[in-house]
């Protein structure tokens, strides 16, 4: 009991700090001021206890009575079905689906060689062979509508799959609720036909995390500790973000849970290790190289460009000289706030990765003159996922919805593939609306909003640690540690956003009908 009433007060006050944070940095970026230490304390000294009391009101509002009698839900197969003709009318309209971001470059890859780690080599593969059946034929864009129909059902068998485990944790009418927002939320719809690693991704990750809280809850059948398994690897070796997620999370848990629930944890740190050694030996079985170290450093790369950029008269000639050596010809005058592409790509990178500490120091030694220009560069980067942005200010779009081929290069012989839409003028309605207005009109818009999606993900990851018992609370932790992987990324964009997405009924079908008394 006492370690119990010690947990809710912690969660109320983490979750007050946490927000009354992220308005207090997310306003004034917001509004194009720059970031000022004492006005982000004096908005989080005022903030923190009326969202104390907020968050208290919210966290013990009864959501209604859960049944936990298990009614049967519909055939797996007929769920999937029902999944799949919610999605259909969007592949008709995407036809043969959106195959832009890295496609082309994977393609490449397959096709041409020589194999990068820096896509995940999994995907690659699987892509380029669907691809592949259908260039071999002379039809390249069935083999393009052959991939987008086998992701659509996959991405389907793991939402089902997720309905299935929250209907046995929560009920039939929870798992219903879930069902209708996996098969009407438009984002489902676009992303199911989006070639890019991150739709599987979500999908994948959003089965391991479900069926990680049954079975701290409740235990799981031998097959479905298999299936956890599987869905935690393939999750790793479609996106590492999922790997920097599970790995400390897992080893964390060996240390914190007791008892069964640190089987858990030992199963998610096998799995961990079994998903590497597979990446591992997919990298050395096709030889793939490894990506440039700069991948990892967009956050860096962009703190240091903004400072050489708009305050050269803080460093010193050899700090000017270090970074100019790092970022040739003078690739910091490309920085661009919202996106660390255009520095990072020009970076030299094997510069970096000869002398990673010298990299680091230069870093901190420049962090110590300005630490407000980072501070501003960190938030302009990743504002979009933070504050509920009223107008989207990244470069580049929301959501893309078209298919590249810019980036052929030459290399690619033959028809390319090429949009067969069923309704062109739809497409073109969904690519200027949704993808480049960038999800922020009100109120519609806000259903896409990136920092309405994440802030939602927030207070249910908040609640469900408040509600329930520790070990379940500490499932919660994953999706914190994923989502703090992307803030290092080079971009908020809505493909990011997506694992979020998926896991909102996860993380709301869990909760109990009220909140336990002290002495449960």
């Amino acid at each position: 009991m006492k370690k119990l009433f010690e947990r809710r007060p912690a969660v109320l006050w983490t979750g007050a700090f946490l927000f009354a944070f992220l308005l207090a940095v997310g306003i004034p970026n917001e509004l194009g001021r720059p970031f000022s230490l004492p006005v982000t304390l004096g908005i989080c000294a005022a903030l923190v206890i009326p969202l104390l009391l907020v968050l208290f009101f919210l966290f013990h509002l009864q959501p209604g009575s859960v049944d936990l009698v298990q009614k049967p839900l519909p055939s797996g197969k007929w769920l999937v079905l029902g999944l799949v003709a919610c999605y259909v009318p969007a592949f008709l309209i995407l036809c043969p689906g959106t195959f832009a971001y890295d496609v082309p470059f994977q393609l490449k890859q397959f096709f041409v060689g020589p194999y990068s780690d820096h896509h995940p080599i999994l995907h690659t593969l699987f892509m380029g062979a669907l691809i592949g059946l259908g260039k071999g034929i002379g039809q390249v864009n069935a083999g393009a509508i052959l991939y987008t129909l086998v992701q659509i059902l996959l991405l389907s068998g793991c939402f089902v799959r997720c309905v299935q485990s929250i209907g046995e944790q929560c009920g039939t009418r929870t798992a219903l609720f879930s069902y209708l927002f996996f098969a009407l939320y438009p984002l489902h719809m676009l992303m199911a036909g989006t070639a890019t690693k991150d739709t599987l991704f979500s999908g994948t990750f959003a089965l391991a995390l479900c069926l990680i809280y049954q079975k701290m809850r409740f235990g799981v059948r031998n097959r479905e500790n298999g299936r956890m398994i599987l869905a935690i690897v393939l999750s790793i070796l479609l996106r590492n973000n999922a790997l920097y997620a599970f790995l400390p999370w897992s080893v964390l848990g060996l240390i914190l849970l007791r008892e069964e629930k640190r089987k858990t944890a030992l199963a998610v740190f096998m799995s961990t290790l079994l998903a590497t050694g597979i990446g591992a030996g997919l990298k050395g079985g096709f030889n793939a190289e490894s990506g440039s170290v700069v991948e990892k450093l967009s956050v860096p790369i962009q703190q240091m460009a903004r400072v050489r950029l708009m305050r050269p008269e803080a460093l010193s000639e050899e700090q000017k000289a270090e970074i100019d050596a790092l970022m040739p010809g003078e690739a910091w005058q490309k920085y661009d706030a919202t996106i660390s592409d255009p520095v990072k790509f020009e970076t030299d990178g094997e510069a970096i990765r000869a002398d990673l500490p010298g990299f680091f120091r230069l870093y901190l030694s420049v962090l110590v003159k300005c630490p407000d220009l980072y501070m501003d560069a960190f938030l302009d980067l990743t504002h979009a996922f933070l504050y509920p942005y009223q107008t989207y200010r990244v470069s580049g779009r929301y959501l893309q919805t078209e298919i590249s081929d810019e980036y052929y290069d030459g290399w690619w012989t033959g028809e390319k593939i090429h949009d067969m839409s069923l309704f062109p003028r739809v497409r073109q309605a969904i690519s200027w609306r949704f993808g480049a207005k960038g999800a922020m009109q009100w109120p519609i818009g806000y259903l896409f909003n990136m920092g309405v999606l994440v802030w939602l993900c927030l207070f249910l990851a908040l609640r469900r640690m408040y509600l329930d018992e520790k070990g379940s609370a500490y499932v919660t932790v994953l999706p914190l540690l994923l989502l703090g992987t992307y803030l290092l990324g080079p971009c908020m964009t809505g493909r990011y956003v997506y694992p979020f997405v998926c896991i909102l009924p996860v993380l709301a079908g869990g909760l109990k009908a009220q909140a336990p008394a002290d002495g449960e």
